[in-house]
């Protein structure tokens, strides 16, 4: 039997997206479609040119498979509608978000919200990263087939067993991974909120990475001593920070899952988050969870928590729900 054969078509690479297709490369014959975002003029231009190579290549493939609704995606599922191919759709959280105060979200945007909308509604399945996403999905189009498909994260070779007492190998610091670059982003991940924490407890060292100080150096303001702000690093590099710390820490005000924060669980971190979209998922009840709005809320779970002895329940979740292999599995047997 033929094995069918797959479009991935995507705006610009991360880990969950190059996750996905390494799961789809090994089974199935993939072609790769990028649609460039990083600009207006780059967009207009690649959505036009991703109309044409639809227009003459559509019939190739048998299975069109996209991260994320947004412009890039309208198309797509509308000529998969028309030549009857199927349409899976990855909702990753910003597509299925409005934050009018940051402009946050595809529904922030009528024309993108249409397409948006449209996407949704049509496609053949709705890959949603987390019930949160899932709820969402549906009062925005509630005729439109929807499925939960967890990411998963991926262990390095030597991340090794859990140890009786993983408390041993830590250091009393509390760790935040928040990729931000745009006021934006600097909001809607609550970096001015895990600031503020660090204020609130000077004796007690934070760290927190994936930030662009000199775009930020207005929002940011005065650091205070206890306070280490680090650019993106590579993930390996990531992965010696979630081993040393003893708490990760993610106030969002959005977040559809966080990828971060299950890949700090792994590594024994004890989680301090925000109750905010999909991360009570993550956690399912383990580590602190405060309101995000009160500092001093805030200080007292992390404090509570840096006091705390970690332990391996916190890598046993992930393990149990958040793998690369159980969305492999899942992934395989949808397609």
């Amino acid at each position: 039997m033929e094995k069918e054969r797959v479009l991935f078509i995507y705006t610009r690479i991360s880990t969950f997206i190059k996750g996905d297709l390494d799961i789809l490369g090994k089974k199935l014959p993939v072609t790769t479609l990028v649609v460039d975002n990083s600009s207006k003029i780059k967009q207009a231009i690649s959505i036009t040119k991703e109309f044409f190579y639809l227009l003459f290549n559509i019939l190739r493939y048998d299975v069109v498979y996209i991260w994320f609704a947004d412009y890039h995606s309208f198309f797509p599922v509308l000529f998969s509608k028309l030549f009857r191919k199927k349409a899976y759709l990855v909702i990753g959280g910003y597509d299925v978000c409005r934050v009018k105060k940051w402009g946050y979200g595809s529904f922030s945007n009528p024309v993108r919200g249409f397409m948006t909308r449209y996407s949704i509604t049509n496609a053949s399945l709705n890959l949603c990263v987390s019930q949160y996403i899932e709820r969402i999905t549906r009062a925005i189009s509630p005729f439109s087939k929807r499925k939960i498909l967890y990411n998963g994260i991926v262990f390095s070779s030597d991340s090794g067993n859990c140890t009786e007492n993983p408390h041993d190998s830590k250091e009393k610091l509390v760790l935040c991974v928040a990729l931000s670059s745009t006021p934006q982003s600097f909001f809607i991940k609550g970096v001015d909120r895990f600031i503020n924490a660090a204020k609130s407890l000077p004796d007690i060292p934070f760290t927190i990475i994936g930030i662009n100080r000199e775009k930020l150096s207005d929002l940011i303001g005065e650091v205070p001593a206890n306070l280490k702000i680090i650019p993106k690093v590579e993930h390996r590099e990531l992965e010696a920070y979630y081993k040393k710390a003893s708490v990760y820490c993610q106030l969002s005000r959005k977040e559809s899952f966080s990828l971060a924060l299950a890949e700090a669980m792994y590594h024994n971190c004890i989680p301090v988050i925000s109750n905010t979209g999909g991360m009570p998922e993550v956690t399912g009840g383990l580590g602190k969870t405060v309101s995000g709005y009160d500092v001093a809320e805030t200080a007292s779970a992390i404090k509570e928590a840096i006091e705390s002895d970690t332990s391996c329940v916190f890598r046993e979740r992930v393990e149990e729900k958040f793998t690369a292999k159980l969305r492999e599995k899942e992934l395989l047997n949808i397609l």
